[in-house]
């Protein structure tokens, strides 16, 4: 994960001097303001903290999976979902070739996001609980509506289509449900602590109650 937490560290100080990111943010304020509630005075300056929390714990979530899972045993089945995430960074698609610093990157973390998003889902579905314990659906479309139509729903259809190669057979076989279904396997939720819905934590609360 080193590689990553340095692309960060990069771009947070190339982000003091091109202020792109801030000015993006900008552009984005009425339309978040429609989702979740920003504060009167200093909105865009809550806002980059916001999404800077938000590239910054990809990693960090990356890190505490690799451990959870390799303490519980799980480790063969979330790997293939931390190498996505972090190619996501490290080899990010050509459709976002076109950005750079903080943009590029709020991108690539809204693809990690989303794919832990959307292996929650498929996991519940086939197994019956989830393989992640975090709530990020309101900063995802926090994000979602940050980056902007069309391209974020083209960064949803590649999430999307990253999903549908991580589910090879050995996801759906009888053994792998029956690992699952282990009462050790709950101690992933007790290793790995409880992640906060984070754009609550950080003062965005929904519009929608």
């Amino acid at each position: 994960m080193e590689a990553v937490k340095h692309l960060i560290n990069n771009a947070i100080a190339e982000e003091q001097h091109s202020q792109q990111l801030h000015q993006a943010l900008y552009s984005r304020l009425e339309q978040v303001s429609r989702l979740v509630q920003l504060p009167e005075h200093n909105a865009n300056d809550r806002l980059y903290d916001f999404v800077v929390r938000y590239i910054e714990d990809v990693p960090t979530m990356l890190d505490n999976l690799q451990s959870a899972a390799l303490e519980v045993g799980l480790l063969d089945y979330v790997q293939p979902v931390i190498r996505v995430a972090q190619e996501f960074f490290t080899s990010p698609p050509q459709e976002m070739a076109r950005q750079g610093g903080l943009a590029a990157l709020m991108s690539q973390a809204y693809l990690a996001m989303r794919l832990f998003e959307e292996v929650n889902e498929t996991y519940i579905f086939k197994v019956g609980q989830p393989l992640i314990p975090l709530d990020m659906a309101m900063s995802n479309i926090i994000v979602h509506t940050l980056i902007g139509e069309p391209f974020a729903n083209d960064l949803d259809a590649l999430v999307e289509q990253a999903v549908g190669q991580l589910f090879t057979p050995a996801y759906q076989s009888d053994n792998f449900k029956a690992f699952m279904s282990r009462k050790e396997a709950d101690n992933l939720v007790h290793i790995w602590r409880q992640v906060p819905c984070m754009s609550a934590e950080m003062g965005l609360a929904s519009q929608f109650g």
